[in-house]
């Protein structure tokens, strides 16, 4: 544990965990979108998936 926390305590490790999140959100939606039923939880990976996005992007133009 004490590893993740010094690891997500640098700007380059956020940023991967952040991508790394973004990018399964985008797959799981690929993976559910044409299941039926999955509607919801197809809008929620949408949302947190653009969520992490403008976060990434935020940060960045704070480093910068």
């Amino acid at each position: 544990m004490d590893a993740f926390t010094r690891f997500t305590n640098q700007t380059q490790g956020r940023d991967r965990l952040f991508r790394a999140t973004q990018y399964t959100c985008m797959l799981l939606r690929y993976l559910l979108e044409p299941k039926a039923g999955k509607e919801k939880v197809v809008m929620k990976l949408k949302k947190l998936e653009s969520s992490v996005s403008t976060g990434r992007k935020y940060k960045i133009d704070l480093c910068l």
